[in-house]
């Protein structure tokens, strides 16, 4: 066994990046010591905002032996007369190998020729650069870099690399880098080149230069610091997970302080306070045990606690002139009534073929008031509150902070004397922006917010513009999911197929796509949610298999249906609905005459179909779908006296067809619910 140690030296990386490129440095590696039988016990990655490391703890020095085992021709095609045929002559020149070097196996009832190759385990030292070389290529960048004559590409110029074997220097080179031992301090707190001797003492060296490469222990050392700030001053550090992240790569040797700013600005809404200081400044904010905000911030500093105070004061002037120009941003974005700023969104292209964000408002406002009339709610607040929704995005504020849109319209529309849900609204009908996220629950943001986005969603397919592979610019999926969770976590039924239509009949200058297309994209969607709440893909199925419109129709029937999976007469009823589809098939016929049975069995299936039909039909309009199954298992014993008893594919084309209508009846009371032949035994 060895231990091994990559590093990557390289110019500043942009904190947002540098995890993916961790993360993808480390799985190329993995997969290919898998693919070439290569063990070890420990793979761990480093990261800082100058450098990307890799540690394999425990490498074997050889790689396992492969046997490959291919199949050749059957011995009948082998052979004839004694002799190879030219179909066992090609396939030994395939495999390089001579007709006596082969094996015979039995394969199902025949016998075959086999080439059975033994490659030897590969001499992992030797392999080893390669190996490295070729899990740094396949690293991919959105935006990747090129520096001085080399074709290589990275997130930024490499400068270093160490490549160790123990403690001896493994050879490598990339980029036109030769990998020594020479790795680097803190760009200020250590002078010269760090000597690193072996893989083993990595960590313990940079820490002495004033670098924590070890991101979770940087992580840890962050927060260790907040909450001891936390403690001195009682006051309550507001932590957002994407932030911790972005700091943690902005230092490599993390010192916690405190800061603070007038408390005059606190009269500025909270969101700007700290969009100002998260997204601009990075610092953490600060508020209460009640949650109000006080005038204070937590920074990381890249470095020690020496001269702390000329740090903290330098940072307060920052955030100091931030505030000053969100507070001049506020005061002008008041001297202008949101409704006035119609006239500048009229100017603003939407997108070249979808008109101006002043297009997309009307389509919004017609939209909400469709939906409106749909879900019986027609007060004029919904078109206030639609013609509204978008004003703020011609705000100064929103301008310079586009995080802020919906929110500054609903502190604008406040002040203006708007009503509290008019104003929420405004700020709800972007919600959900993430997955985690809340969805609306005024009657105003659900509507404005479902309009929006399936205009959105309508308006750029129309335009040619749907999402391919991971590209979704307009952000289409999120959209359909939004509209997907603001239906069931409002509990709202709604036919999606009318409401695109309706929303696809607002842009008349553009050709209407196929409903289907549509769907399709809601019902990716949605699926993905249900995977996640871990529903059986086949129960999912069977109930997407149906005529798919009413999401939450939808979402009861499915949970209805793995609700139904834990009974013990599952099994039964899908096994029945399976063996009556294989008769009936495609029968469109519905009527059955009582007068052409023939015997009591085909009478008392009759019968019994009869009696549970108007209890079943009463739990369906009620949606009670797990009590419309127990009315299907009332159907099992009848049923199987008449698969015993009767013959239903006589030759009297009247009685047949009269037995088959029958069994129809009961497939389509089954395919109300679901579609038993998508479901896995």
């Amino acid at each position: 066994m060895a231990d091994y140690l990559l590093e990557i030296g390289l110019e500043e990386v942009p904190a947002g990046t540098i995890d993916d490129v961790i993360c993808q440095l480390e799985n190329n590696i993995k997969v290919i010591l898998s693919e070439k039988k290569i063990d070890y016990e420990i793979l761990k990655t480093f990261g800082t905002p100058r450098r990307i490391a890799v540690q394999i703890i425990g490498i074997s020095q050889k790689g396992e032996s492969i046997t490959l085992e291919t199949k050749g021709p059957s011995i009948k095609a082998a052979y004839k007369d004694g002799e190879p045929t030219k179909a066992l002559e090609g396939f030994c020149r395939g495999q390089g190998v001579t007709p006596d070097k082969l094996v015979i196996k039995k394969f199902n009832s025949d016998e075959y020729v086999y080439s059975i190759k033994v490659i030897k385990g590969v001499n992992v030292k030797q392999v080893l650069p390669e190996i490295i070389k070729q899990a740094i290529s396949n690293i991919s960048f959105a935006k990747p870099m090129s520096w001085g004559d080399s074709k290589i590409q990275f997130i930024r110029p490499i400068r270093s690399l160490i490549s160790l074997w123990n403690n001896e220097i493994l050879p490598l080179e990339y980029g036109g880098i030769i990998a020594d031992r020479k790795s680097s301090g803190h760009r200020f707190l250590y002078q010269g080149d760090i000597e690193i001797e072996s893989v083993e003492e990595y960590e313990n060296k940079l820490e002495d230069a004033f670098v924590i490469v070890d991101k979770d222990k940087r992580k840890n050392i962050i927060l260790e610091g907040i909450a001891q700030k936390e403690k001195e001053l009682d006051f309550k550090v507001v932590i957002p997970e994407d932030l911790i992240q972005e700091v943690l790569y902005l230092v490599e040797f993390p010192t916690v302080f405190v800061g603070a700013f007038n408390h005059k600005y606190l009269e500025l809404p909270k969101e700007v306070i700290i969009t100002s200081m998260v997204k601009n400044q990075k610092y953490f904010p600060i508020t209460d045990k009640n949650g109000h905000l006080k005038p204070y911030f937590i920074g990381v500093r890249c470095g020690n606690s020496e001269s702390i105070d000329k740090v903290i004061l330098g940072n307060e002037k920052v955030l100091k002139a931030r505030l000053d120009d969100a507070r001049f941003f506020f005061e002008e974005d008041k001297k202008i009534p949101l409704i006035d700023l119609r006239e500048k969104l009229d100017k603003v292209i939407y997108q070249k073929d979808l008109g101006s964000i002043g297009d997309k408002i009307d389509r919004i406002i017609n939209i909400s008031q469709y939906l409106g009339e749909q879900l019986d709610y027609r007060s004029k607040d919904v078109l206030v509150a639609a013609s509204l929704a978008k004003m703020d995005l011609a705000s100064h504020m929103v301008y310079e902070f586009p995080e802020l849109q919906g929110i500054m319209g609903y502190y604008y529309s406040l002040l203006e004397g708007y009503d509290e849900n008019i104003a929420m609204s405004i700020k709800e009908h972007y919600m959900p922006i993430n997955a985690s996220d809340e969805v609306p629950v005024t009657n105003e943001g659900i509507i404005v917010g479902l309009a929006d986005k399936i205009d959105s969603i309508t308006s750029i397919f129309k335009a040619g513009l749907l999402p391919t592979g991971s590209q979704d610019p307009y952000a289409l999926r999120r959209m359909a999911l939004g509209i997907i969770r603001t239906l069931l976590e409002n509990n709202i039924s709604i036919s999606i197929q009318d409401l695109l239509n309706f929303s696809q009949s607002q842009t008349s200058e553009l050709d209407n796509l196929d409903i289907e297309t549509y769907l399709e994209f809601f019902k990716v969607r949605f699926k993905s949610l249900l995977e996640k709440e871990e529903f059986r893909f086949d129960v999912i199925d069977s109930v997407f298999a149906l005529n798919f419109d009413d999401i939450l129709d939808t979402y009861k029937k499915v949970h209805a249906l793995k609700a139904y999976t834990n009974d013990s007469n599952f099994t039964i009823v899908v096994g029945l609905l399976i063996r009556i589809n294989n008769i009936v098939k495609n029968n469109k016929g519905n009527e059955f005459d009582k007068n052409l049975f023939e015997n009591k069995y085909e009478i008392d299936l009759a019968n019994e179909l009869n009696n549970i039909v108007a209890i079943f039909e009463e739990n369906f309009a009620k949606r009670d779908y797990l009590n419309c199954y127990k009315q299907l298992e009332i159907l099992k014993k009848p049923l199987d006296e008449f698969f015993e008893n009767v013959m239903v594919m006589v030759e009297d084309d009247n009685i047949r067809n009269n037995r088959i209508n029958l069994l129809s009846n009961i497939k389509k009371l089954g395919e109300k619910l679901f579609i038993a032949n998508k479901i896995v035994s």
